[in-house]
């Protein structure tokens, strides 16, 4: 609580230096803010400064707090990131990083909600703010189409949500999940109970855009700037799929039976679906969004498991390594490209000739994407097989493994095209940023001495 606390301050100082007319104050305000909190987050108690006895319904457990310092680092990246791009499109640096900062807020509660006032709130905070900043670039048609698809298809979302909720409350009187989940409340098994846990499955589902409730992805993803497209499939991903694991995997996880089979079926068509409709794209956004709602199917499998305990340290390091393979991309797009926002995979040819050490870094990142040994990538689906085989769950496995393949195919094809002899369109712009060899140098330690991630991830909390 100490953290939300912090950051939600933070966002209003930030959005009050606007009138300083300081762009560069308020993007590093924004940052030191960030990174404040996440040393609030893994080294000060989080109910420090709340009275006795307060009910917060937010439990920041170990768990929680793992999750949370993921989203605050990779947050303070994409937010290094984003200076070419405020001052590109004009964009007031205070209003989008203080709201940045409030979707942080929202993804943080989804770390740690017990209740299901604070999960409604975590996921209203999150989303709402995520329609603001898919509808940044006000000059752009694609924006705004962006933003207008996600608020129309969010609400929907959240429409699933509440109304599952209101089903579970309807049959336990209880709107406490760890309440719920003990079977204080009873009629666990009436249908009512079991209509509303699939509402709620869905509800979740669509956030984190697994299949079938994956189809506003790819047209968010294209329509929205790189930035934010940047922020949505690494930063909200993780607070989505900790909202998902945390519900499902900690709180209904002695209740499998009534979601099991809706979130093998979800992982399975995330898998096929994801990687098959990636291989036959030919913009680099769209791509990307496909593959994000295939790595969506490998995450569920650390869920399907978690009736033989879980794979929390398996989820934590495919996320990072996940997260760092992107940043690494798009820290070298974002300057190969600074006045595109829609990249196609043909303008990657010939970037070698023009920029060396950015076509080893977009190299080594959807190498790790693709799971080839020796980066992260390879190790987060080996973390995620493992468990699945010790359950038995052959049948996913192999399309697992199948999809692993093709999604090599599909990520082969930029990878070709940046080496590949040709008039290059890419800007020589500025050197790299330190954000680009940093996330490469991380995705291939990660590769090389993964345990000592993990140990690290232990560590915190």
């Amino acid at each position: 609580m100490l953290t939300i606390t912090f950051l939600s301050l933070a966002g209003l100082l930030v959005l009050f230096l606007g009138f300083l007319g300081k762009s560069a104050w308020n993007q590093y305000a924004a940052v030191i803010s960030l990174l404040l909190a996440l040393v609030i987050m893994i080294g000060v108690n989080q109910d420090m400064l709340l009275p006795e006895n307060l009910e917060t319904q937010l439990d920041f457990s170990a768990g929680s707090i793992r999750f949370s310092a993921l989203i605050l680092f990779f947050s303070s990246a994409v937010l290094l990131l984003g200076k070419n791009y405020l001052s590109r499109e004009d964009i007031q640096s205070a209003e989008f990083a203080s709201v940045m900062i409030f979707s942080v807020v929202g993804g943080l509660m989804l770390t740690a909600f017990t209740h299901m006032l604070t999960l409604f709130v975590g996921l209203e905070t999150l989303g709402i703010s995520l329609y603001i900043l898919a509808g940044t670039d006000k000059k752009s048609a694609g924006s705004n189409e962006s933003a207008l698809k996600y608020l129309l298809l969010g609400a929907f979302a959240t429409c699933l949500v509440l109304f599952g909720m209101a089903m579970i409350y309807g049959a336990t009187g209880k709107l406490d999940f760890v309440e719920i989940a003990s079977g204080s409340g009873g009629n666990l098994d009436s249908g009512l109970f079991r209509i509303g846990v699939l509402f709620l499955l869905a509800g979740i589902l669509f956030k984190v855009s697994a299949a079938p409730f994956h189809f506003w992805s790819p047209d968010v993803y294209e329509g929205a700037p790189n930035l934010v497209m940047l922020f949505m499939s690494v930063v909200v991903k993780i607070a989505s799929f900790a909202a998902l694991y945390r519900l499902f995997g900690v709180f209904f996880a002695d209740l499998s039976d009534l979601w099991w089979t809706g979130m093998y079926y979800a992982a399975l068509g995330s898998l096929l679906l994801g990687n098959l409709l990636a291989l036959v794209q030919d913009s680099l956004k769209r791509q990307l969004a496909y593959s994000s709602i295939s790595h969506t199917g490998y995450l569920l499998f650390a869920i399907l498991v978690s009736r033989g305990g879980g794979n929390e340290n398996g989820v934590l390091f495919y996320l990072f390594g996940y997260g760092l393979a992107m940043i690494a991309a798009f820290s070298v797009l974002l300057n190969w490209f600074p006045l595109r926002d829609n990249i196609h995979l043909k303008n990657l040819i010939g970037a070698s000739e023009k920029s060396i050490e950015g076509s080893v870094i977009l190299t080594i990142a959807f190498l790790s994407m693709a799971g080839i040994p020796l980066t992260a990538g390879f190790f987060g689906k080996l973390y995620m097989f493992s468990p699945a085989m010790k359950e038995g769950l052959y049948h996913l496995l192999v399309a697992g493994i199948v999809s692993t393949l093709v999604g090599a195919a599909y990520y082969l094809r930029p990878i070709i095209n940046v080496w590949k002899n040709g008039q290059s369109l890419i800007s020589e712009g500025e050197n790299l940023p330190w954000m680009a060899y940093f996330s490469a140098l991380l995705i291939l330690m990660s590769g090389l001495f993964p345990d000592l991630i993990v140990r690290f991830f232990q560590s915190l909390g």
